[in-house]
């Protein structure tokens, strides 16, 4: 299968409900190799500012998308994306690869719109692009980069204008991968191996046990990632992880939400004496944590219970938890840009009704003296410091631990906890707070 080709196959799945890295993971194979890496970029930037590209669908197309079938209009919104983003693709290649998989699907019908559509975007947009990105209204910035208008409203309100319009602006930047090392692996030694192998990677700035590469390679096709010598891991979500074990003095620990297990193995590997229990309400997800524990050669350190966190009564009293509670992400749209387009103001609520219950729930079960710490990879106040303070005022025994803020991306809460801004490919959006019990 050729890249332009399973680009529209994997845009059509994502609009059908699908996460975009899994339906690129399960057709890799079926790609021909030299197209793997301009599939994965075309569904990226496709899905990074789609708003736009539905919005330049709109303005540039005579006939209306309710009259288009589904495979045109995701082969259009391709093509835009396509003309916008690649700077070194010839418009020709790209215009004649959308046509041949619609002609593969038989839909031969719509070939001239296609052909007419990509021309005149091609031709007319870019001036159009220039004055938009210049343009001094929210809404604008909003629009350009491709983040949802509600999101940025309420960023407005939660935020000073010129901090809503900075976050908007990192929000639509491309992202890259960066990895976590194993606690027994010396990076220098990595580095080189992985150089001579002719990739690219250097040493991250910000944390001593992270490499940064300025591509998003397959995970197998890494150097030590079989071994579980390296993880795939933001390095925001990497600061969690390790600010949470150095404030660890000894005793049970609990991952309260552990998601597919790739902090709870960070913990493992961090605190290979610490006994550690890890809860999650997806039975998928748990067996995903387990195969995660196998790989990184940490199986016999956790204990795994599915079930709902809010009720789940652990084997022994924590002196730690680490509560990476479920969100609606927004700090991570750029590196998983189909869930902007899926969340509504309605589901930001929502997660925090059920972010208080969790964090609520980690207060009342730590031990006394113990910590909790609380994350998301939101960059919504009423999913962050609003939960913190809402359970803090029905806790008097808890007080706010200091985080070193140890980055240029990384502020003060208001007034709780610390935000690690989405300033760099590698630095995605978090939020943490550290709570003691007091004894």
């Amino acid at each position: 299968m050729r890249g332009i080709e399973a680009a529209v196959q994997v845009y059509g799945e994502v609009s059908e409900g699908a996460f975009a890295a899994e339906a690129l993971r399960k057709l890799y194979t079926d790609i021909a190799p030299p197209d793997r890496v301009l599939a994965a970029t075309l569904i990226y930037c496709s899905l990074r500012r789609q708003g736009l590209w539905k919005h330049l669908l709109a303005k540039y197309c005579r006939r209306s998308t309710k009259d288009m079938t589904e495979l045109t209009h995701n082969a259009l919104i391709i093509g835009i994306a396509g003309i916008v983003e690649l700077k070194y693709f010839a418009l020709p290649v790209l215009i004649n690869g959308l046509v041949q998989t619609i002609k593969l699907k038989g839909e031969d019908r719509d070939i001239a719109l296609v052909n007419a559509v990509l021309h005149t975007v091609a031709d007319e947009a870019k001036q159009y692009l220039v004055e938009l990105k210049k343009g001094s209204a929210l809404r604008d910035q909003a629009l350009y980069w491709g983040i949802p208008g509600w999101a940025a409203a309420q960023w407005s309100k939660d935020m000073s204008i010129p901090e809503a319009k900075r976050l908007v602006r990192s929000s639509g930047m491309k992202t890259y991968l960066s990895l976590r090392l194993s606690k027994d692996v010396n990076r220098e030694e990595w580095l080189e191996e992985y150089r001579t192998s002719g990739k690219i990677a250097w040493a991250s700035p910000f944390l001593e046990r992270s490499a940064r590469t300025p591509s998003n390679p397959y995970p197998l096709e890494i150097l030590g990632f079989g071994e579980g010598k390296i993880t795939p891991q933001s390095e925001s979500s990497i600061f969690v992880g390790e600010t949470f074990s150095k404030r660890w003095k000894g005793g049970p620990v609990l991952d309260m939400c552990c998601g597919r297990g790739i902090k709870t193995g960070q913990l493992a590997d961090l605190l290979p004496e610490a006994k550690i229990e890890a809860w999650d309400v997806s039975e998928g997800r748990i067996k995903s944590a387990e195969y995660e524990m196998i790989r990184m050669h940490v199986g016999d350190r956790v204990r795994f219970y599915c079930g709902d966190s809010r009720i789940l009564e652990p084997e022994v009293e924590p002196k730690a938890i680490l509560l990476d509670a479920p969100c609606t992400g927004s700090g991570t749209w750029g590196r998983h840009p189909e869930s902007k387009w899926r969340i509504t103001p309605e589901m930001v609520s929502d997660a925090a009704v059920l972010q208080k219950e969790l964090l609520n729930r980690a207060v009342s079960i730590v031990a006394p003296g113990g910590i909790v710490a609380y994350s998301t990879c939101s960059m919504f106040r009423e999913e962050n410091e609003k939960v913190v303070a809402a359970v803090m005022a029905q806790h008097p025994e808890l007080t706010e631990v200091p985080v070193e803020r140890s980055h240029k991306l990384m502020s003060r809460g208001k007034p709780y906890g610390t935000l690690i801004w989405p300033g760099l490919p590698w630095i995605d959006g978090f939020y943490l707070a550290l709570l003691a019990k007091r004894k």
